[in-house]
């Protein structure tokens, strides 16, 4: 209900809203000669300190006139409906035409979010509305208040949204997709409709990423998880996470494939790849160098040639090449790391064949052989601590063809004549 405020002599009526936007001014017609000073003594009692400027605004495009005895306004303040603002912290117009199947020109036009990121939150900023910041007794507008139940339906898949903060955020690293209905999604993965052959340039894909086809001669760096419906040829792959190749991996030599999680494949052949996870294959692995941080599972699969070394159990159906090649099989410590010391330290030794001109890369290739070293200490303390009872071992459950030279730590086994299966046990 509003209230009213009157003159002494009742002849001006100052009515206020409850919504505190408006104040309405009523000029009675009686004989009574009206006093200006009247009018400023109701609004110093009202308390109105603002408004007045709009309310003159609002009388010119209503074409307003004063009269007698009918109301005016004096001071008023508007609202607009509606002016809690969404802003987005990516590119809208993008997300709006992304979708989960993608071309090869594509990869390069991703941006990545990274997992916590906020992207998107609803503006309180008070200089950014589209109404008054103040009511007309000069107190601040609280912003409107904000459909918790509709925010929550924007939050699409990947995405959570933090009531308290009333901000969106990505569960996961990926891409930001926004549908018709305005939900807004993480993409975590994209597929590529086509295989890569032999391409100009090195491919970046800065999410997980799925191939439907062959790689064949391309050097690849992936920050996620990689899937291949295919074979991977003569190529180089970086990749941060795990790898699934449903084909074959051949002919990939130095530098080969170099996978921060596990390895699953069919076959290797001919190849170099350096695993930090669990290599599991299913085949063959032939005339390969391999290295995997945390063993080595081919219950199914029969490994001849090469040097295969591996931090963990190793687990094969058959081992040795039947046409006499030596295989070389070795259970380390961490030889992921090795390899990468290894690899780190011939690289500086180039640098510092010009260490002036190399001054800065040579700072950070130093911090980098640092960590190495430290992680190699981290799992070297680890190894030590283990319970006793956890013995690293080599099975083979069919045959073992010589000459096969096997090492766990210390100890070395030749196998000079064929086995019907084997099972050889770390020893103190």
């Amino acid at each position: 209900m509003s209230k009213i405020l009157t003159n002494p002599d009742g002849n001006i009526k100052l009515e206020l809203k409850d919504d505190k936007l408006s104040a309405w001014l009523t000029i009675k017609k009686d004989n009574k000669l009206i006093d200006e000073k009247d009018i400023l003594d109701l609004l110093e009692r009202a308390g109105i300190k603002n408004g007045f400027e709009e309310a003159q605004r609002y009388m010119r495009k209503h074409s307003m006139e004063k009269d007698f005895d009918i109301p005016f306004p004096i001071a008023m303040c508007s609202r607009v409906q509606g002016e809690t603002k969404l802003n987005y912290y990516f590119n809208l117009n993008q997300a709006k035409q992304r979708q989960r199947e993608i071309h090869l020109d594509d990869l390069p036009n991703l941006t990545r979010i990274e997992e916590g990121t906020v992207i998107a939150d609803y503006n309180n900023d008070i200089f950014d509305r589209q109404g008054s910041i103040y009511d007309i007794y000069g107190e601040m507008l609280p912003d409107e208040e904000l459909d918790l139940q509709a925010a929550q339906q924007i939050a699409g898949e990947n995405v959570t949204f933090d009531i308290n903060r009333q901000q969106y955020l990505a569960k996961c690293a990926g891409i930001p997709r926004v549908d018709e209905e305005g939900r807004i999604s993480i993409i975590d993965k994209v597929i590529l409709k086509e295989g890569i052959s032999y391409p100009a340039e090195i491919i970046r894909a800065p999410i997980s990423l799925e191939v439907v086809g062959d790689i064949i001669g391309a050097q690849i760096a992936v920050a996620g998880k990689l899937i291949i419906q295919g074979d991977v040829v003569d190529s180089r792959i970086s990749c941060q996470d795990n790898i699934q190749v449903q084909g074959d991996i051949k002919n990939c030599e130095i530098p080969g494939l170099e996978i921060k999680g596990d390895v699953h494949c069919k076959k290797i052949i001919c190849s170099k790849v350096l695993c930090y996870g669990e290599l599991t294959f299913t085949e063959l692995i032939k005339d390969s160098e391999i290295i995997a941080n945390n063993g080595i599972s081919g219950p199914s699969g029969w490994l001849q040639g090469g040097h295969t070394e591996s931090g963990g159990n190793i687990e094969l159906q058959n081992l040795g090449d039947p046409e006499g090649k030596l295989t070389e099989v070795e259970i380390s410590i961490s030889p992921w790391h090795k390899a990468a010391l290894m690899k780190l330290t011939r690289k500086m030794i180039q640098l510092k064949k010009n260490p002036l001109a190399n001054a800065a890369e040579i700072e950070i290739l130093n911090e980098r052989i640092a960590a190495c070293e430290a992680e190699l200490d981290n799992a070297l303390n680890e190894f030590l601590q283990r319970p006793p009872e956890d013995k690293l071992r080599i099975r083979v459950t069919q045959d073992v063809f010589p000459p096969v030279n096997l090492r766990i730590l210390k100890n070395e086994y030749l196998i000079k004549d064929k086995k019907p299966s084997l099972e050889i046990i770390e020893i103190d």
